[in-house]
């Protein structure tokens, strides 16, 4: 495992990067951030450090919520192996996982039913259109998040250390999108209940009411709005993580470049030896085989925000544009506008969380080596 210490050499006025790896080798998921327990800041002033935070710890506002949605949980580790109830409360989130997964993929393929013979082209032929898209994607990014977590590539990433000024800022924005996520759901749902109390939402009850019609579908409108309760989640909370994971990167990228602004600054002729150089190369180099890392854990999820939300966007508009006479209700026109800025707002944090670690992987890589 990669540990990585910083001390003050007596000689020169500047800090030194000492990294120590085990048996010669570079671990691949987890060489993004230092190890808690192999982390040492030696001080003159003889300041005892403060225990550093993971990234976990970091993002618990938003974990805690992915895990109350079965997209997020914890393996076994080593130490708990033989704790039963720790082992059972660990397996029950597990299988919780694998029936929210089977969940959403019933749902997005019983949607496919719910096509007519009657339908023409039209409002509700593109609202069918859209909830299938909708549906299919949210399945895509639940089912890409129980992988990651069965694999344990989530976890690794997760349990890795943050320095001070990361751990600051993953914590505010986990909370930050931790709201905003909520607060989408909250809208969301209120949309889909007076969505259900008019009947314009029967379309989500299929096969029933569109080829076995039912009298009084009370309890089949309650269990599909729990579904899409669900569907909402694993949107909305998958889109969040990933761009707060993006944002966490891009700081450990720019922790980078200052540390680099530090050793130029302190050296009179600034000029920095070939360990330093040597060290920040390596640093960047293992940031960006992490960032490959969990892209390959999470890039199906990211396809399907991306092409669905794109196609949920322009059918959303175009449906504004030209059916909002068709829409006597006021209430149903603000919910074709507020699900459209979603959608564009996931699509937009979908393409930012991917530019923002591009722009810093290519930027303050190139920064490095040309002042370097």
């Amino acid at each position: 495992m990669t540990t990585v210490a910083l001390q003050t050499v007596p000689p020169k006025t500047c800090w030194t990067v000492d990294v120590e790896e085990k048996d010669g080798k570079m671990s691949e998921p987890k060489s993004l951030f230092t190890n808690n327990n192999e982390t040492k800041v030696e001080v003159d002033d003889g300041v005892v450090p403060r225990r550093k935070m993971t990234m976990a710890e970091g993002l618990r506002p938003l974990l805690a919520s992915m895990k109350m949605f079965g997209l997020y949980f914890d393996l076994p580790s080593e130490g708990v192996g033989d704790d039963r109830k720790e082992k059972w409360k660990r397996n029950a989130y597990k299988s919780y996982a694998v029936a929210v997964v089977v969940l959403l993929w019933i749902n997005a393929v019983r949607m496919f039913s719910t096509f007519t013979r009657e339908d023409g082209f039209g409002l509700a032929l593109f609202n069918k259109l859209t909830s299938i898209s909708w549906f299919v994607q949210c399945a895509v990014m639940q089912t890409t998040f129980y992988a990651a977590s069965v694999n344990g590539r989530l976890a690794v990433a997760f349990d890795q250390v943050l320095d001070d000024s990361c751990a600051k800022h993953a914590r505010k924005f986990s909370t930050v999108y931790a709201v905003l996520a909520w607060s989408i759901i909250a809208v969301s749902s209120a949309f889909t209940v007076y969505g259900f109390a008019d009947g314009g939402n029967d379309h989500y009850l299929t096969p029933l009411q569109n080829h076995i019609v039912v009298s009084n579908p009370l309890v089949p409108r309650i269990i599909a709005c729990l579904v899409i309760l669900y569907v909402s989640a694993a949107f909305t909370f998958s889109v969040a993580t990933t761009f707060v994971l993006a944002l966490i990167f891009s700081c450990e990228f720019k922790k980078i470049n200052e540390t680099l602004k530090r050793l130029l600054d302190n050296d009179r002729q600034r000029q920095v030896s070939e360990s330093d150089i040597e060290t920040l190369r390596q640093k960047h180099q293992q940031i960006s085989m992490s960032v490959s890392h969990v892209d390959d854990c999470l890039m199906f999820s990211n396809a399907a925000a991306f092409c669905c939300q794109v196609f949920s966007v322009v059918v959303l508009l175009y449906v504004l544009i030209f059916y909002h006479s068709v829409m006597g209700d006021a209430v149903i026109i603000v919910a074709y506008v507020v699900s459209m800025f979603t959608c564009a707002f996931g699509l937009l944090l979908a393409a930012a969380g991917g530019i923002i670690v591009h722009h810093h992987v290519r930027i303050h890589g190139s920064i490095t080596v040309a002042r370097l």
